[in-house]
């Protein structure tokens, strides 16, 4: 009843909104000069007053193609080393300018008005610039949506009693363009207006467009501008001291400290005027950020995300295909946790490192003026050994994991009309008698004329050699085809996606599921532009999800039906709920967690609501909750969120997540008894609470003191034993006594990060850390019993100091000139 209600609620709106306007791309001419200009925010450096002014911006947020409520006059130049961009943002308030202080490319999350400049240098509507400033000076780049695109330039700003200004030197170095004589680029300008949340444009491009490049205007006038030679090294050199408790059969028995230093360089080389060598010589990540660790009781693995500024960086045309998951290289060696089994009588563990050493990683990216992009990404981790201590006083070294080469290469072709095709191919070899894998994929997407419609088609392939007592390979597949409507306010689409039992991607990817199709579609209705009286935005979705067993004559293994929506209110209140269930029994192949066995999974409800306030005011929440029932074991899960985020005022900030769920009845694998062939089940009850607190406070833009304090606590209780049949049925055992499977997880870190940009492109980071794990049995303690017994646990502190400095070589040429 309540999703036939929100259909026709949403139908009935759609159909009253008024159309879009056509829309008309612009045309800008850029002017060169000679003369210096003085990065300042001011006007009135002379080469200014013979720049034209683009203006007559129109809004996009909230109501599509009205007129905007501030004026906003651009100005542009070049010479034979960048381009300027001088933007005077009229506000009739300007005491009423939001401008909280951030880091670098923290632009897009601030509480703050903000202006963009956007260019396609190739101007072929597919790839482009953006470059930000907030009202408070922070600066942030993307490469099309890609927030890792990391660029060295200047701006400034000021604000006065006409408005704010912001001015703008972005050098030739720091992006790529053609080597032609005379260049059409393609050209956005925009600002927001953040205590409105209004969005204006110099040119508009519709909401209900994906491609958003097909509606930017153009700017000529650009010629004879030669690409530079682009090198720039940065060169750091850190030191780092470590605490750790010293353990002996489980027992902490002392301390041990240490010290180091390392020393290396990030290079980039412009091969040419599109291509770009990256490359990372003796990497120090001691700096990033903690992982957040959970207590993972299903059967698959936990996906980090990635931290390191590296990986981070211009990776995104390696995403394609979804082969390339970075943690890879570095994780964890493969034999780490295998080490206390290899240990001989009276041997002891002395060290065994967690991650690989990474020696030297190289990216070589860019895209012809054709269109091609190509791209390939190298690492190498060399031979990591656990050493372990021998009674007699010597020690041997356990080879934990081999040199492993990694190799990724693309080839992306972009055509007309928003169409391209790619191949992808990942590689990881490793020395000596040891695992290899090769996975390939090449899909394809086509457009209509009109970027009305989409057609995607894709194929992968896997090869995996093993070695255990001979020699093993595995071959196997996957495609995927999707059609979707991706233009106006009803939008829909189906996919289909199989891949068989011998598919595998896990060496530099990650795949959880295999031996599978699934089918899914999907209808939506949205609306743009302010409907009734309460709402500037809403969409609904109704959706339909098939899976089945592809080796076992596609049985079905889940069949769910549900519906989305999102509202935001004028207010800025947003809401997004989601409500679904399963049609009919599933059946679970995975958590058995033994090949071929599976498990019935009885027809569940779910659903989850969500809210935000308004984040201009400066005391805002993010609260909601979420519950998921299988009646047939009496099972539920119960979960509910509330963050509050307090910014006292334009430098300091709080944040406060909380986090609580419930599973009570549920029920999962435990154990495998390989002498009788049984797979044992678990009824439990769960209790996980996870708190993290964030601060930070900026002296002044580029200089911020950050602090995240995390503690995760998961409570597992196991109640009932149970036998998995043949059949996939769970039979209740007589078994009472199940505390040796009751687990008490508690995972404390502390971040403090002192982050001081003194020059563009060169750091100082100093940072503390406080790592505190501990894994038992114990369910009789309370969630503050627990926290303060974590407080008094042995713990892991780090202190870490770090300095880079950016080097640039067109800055020793300009001075030798």
């Amino acid at each position: 009843m309540m999703r036939t209600s929100f259909i026709v609620f949403f139908t009935f709106f759609m159909i009253t909104l008024k159309g879009f306007s056509e829309v008309v791309p612009k045309t800008y001419e850029a002017i060169p000069t000679s003369t210096d200009i003085k990065i300042d925010g001011k006007l009135n450096d002379e080469a200014w007053k013979s720049a034209n002014i683009a203006g007559d911006f129109i809004q996009l947020e909230p109501v599509e193609a009205a007129a905007v409520t501030q004026r906003t006059e651009v100005r542009v130049l070049y010479d034979n080393t960048a381009i300027y961009v001088f933007a005077r943002l009229y506000d009739n308030r300007p005491d009423s300018i939001l401008h909280e202080l951030g880091n670098r490319d923290e632009g897009l999350n601030l509480n703050a008005d903000g202006f963009r400049f956007a260019f396609d240098p190739y101007n072929k509507r597919q790839s482009g610039y953006v470059f930000i400033v907030t009202a408070s000076g922070v600066q942030t780049e993307l490469l099309d949506d890609d927030l890792t695109f990391d660029a060295v330039w200047q701006s400034s700003v000021l604000i006065d009693n006409e408005g704010w200004t912001v001015e703008m030197k972005i050098p030739y170095s720091a992006i790529r363009f053609p080597s032609a004589s005379v260049q059409t680029w393609g050209l956005q300008f925009a600002r927001s207006i953040r205590r409105n949340r209004e969005y204006d444009q110099w040119t508009l491009t519709p909401k209900e467009v994906q491609n958003r490049l097909m509606y930017w205007g153009t700017m000529t006038g650009i010629h004879d501008i030669k690409p530079p030679v682009r090198l720039t090294m940065t060169p750091y050199f850190s030191v780092y001291a470590e605490r750790a408790p010293r353990f002996e059969n489980g027992v902490k028995v002392g301390n041990d400290n240490s010290f180091s230093y390392a020393g290396g360089a990030d290079i980039k080389y412009g091969i040419d005027e599109r291509f770009t060598l990256d490359m990372t010589l003796l990497p120090d990540f001691s700096q990033v950020q903690s992982d957040n660790k959970i207590k993972n009781i299903s059967t698959f693995e936990t996906i980090y995300d990635e931290n390191r500024p590296f990986f981070e960086e211009g990776t995104n045309l390696f995403s394609k295909g979804n082969l390339f998951y970075s943690r890879r290289i570095g994780e964890t060696p493969s034999l780490f946790y295998d080490v206390p089994y290899l240990l001989e009588e009276g041997e002891t563990i002395d060290k065994n490192p967690d991650k690989a050493k990474l020696y030297n990683s190289t990216k070589i990216s860019g895209r012809t003026d054709k269109g091609l992009g190509i791209g390939f990404l190298n690492a190498v981790t060399g031979n990591t050994y656990a050493t372990v201590n021998k009674t007699d006083g010597t020690s041997r070294k356990i080879l934990t994991e081999p040199l492993t080469n990694f190799n990724i290469f693309i080839l992306d072709q972009q055509f007309k009309y928003n169409r391209n095709v790619f191949f992808i191919n990942s590689n990881v070899t490793r020395d000596g008698k040891a695992r290899d894998a090769n996975v390939s994929t090449l899909q394809g997407s086509y457009e209509n004329k009109k970027n009305t419609y989409r057609i995607v088609g894709s194929g992968s392939f896997s090869h995996v050699t093993e070695w255990t007592e001979s020699k093993q390979q595995k071959d196997g597949y996957m495609y995927y085809v999707s059609v979707d409507k991706i233009k106006g306010r009803s939008q829909f689409g189906a996919s289909i996606e199989t891949a068989n039992e011998k598919y595998d991607k896990n060496d530099l990817g990650y795949n959880f599921y295999r031996d599978y199709t699934s089918v899914y579609a999907y209808w939506s209705l949205i609306a743009f532009n302010p409907f009734w009286k309460y709402f500037r935005q809403g969409n609904i979705t109704p959706y339909l999800y098939r899976a089945g067993r592809l080796s076992s004559a596609n049985k079905l293994t889940e069949l769910t039906a549900g519906f989305n929506f999102f509202l935001l209110a004028n207010n800025n209140w947003s809401a997004y709920c989601d409500f679904g269930t399963s049609l009919e029994d599933g059946w679970d192949y995975y958590e058995p967690r033994i090949e071929g066995r599976f498990q019935r999974s009885p027809k569940s409800g779910f659903g989850s609501v969500n809210f935000t306030t308004n984040y201009n005011k400066r005391l805002a929440f993010d609260f909601g909750g979420r519950f998921t029932v299988i009646k047939e074991w009496d099972y539920s899960t119960e979960g509910f969120y509330i963050n509050p985020i307090f910014r006292v005022n334009d430098k300091f900030s709080l944040k406060l997540e909380n986090y609580v769920d419930f599973y009570s009845k549920s029920r999962g694998f435990i154990d495998y008894n390989s002498a009788d062939d049984l797979i044992l089940y678990g009824g439990r009850a769960i209790t996980t609470i996870t708190n993290t607190l964030t601060g930070r406070y900026l002296f002044k833009n580029d200089m911020s003191l950050s602090l995240s304090g995390r503690y995760y606590w998961s409570e597992g209780f196991y109640s009932q034993l149970y036998q998995l049949l043949d059949n996939g049925e769970l039979e209740a055992m007589n078994f009472t006594d199940l505390s040796a499977y009751n687990f008490n997880s508690n995972y404390f870190t502390i971040d403090l990060v002192y982050n001081w940009r003194f020059a563009p492109g060169s750091s100082f980071i100093a940072t503390f850390k406080n790592i505190t794990l501990t894994d038992d049995n114990n369910t009789d303690f309370s969630y503050l019993e627990n926290f303060n017994h974590t407080l008094s646990a042995p713990q892991t502190n780090s202190i870490s100091l770090k300095f880079l400095y950016y080097l640039d070589y067109q800055y020793f040429v300009k001075k030798k000139a």
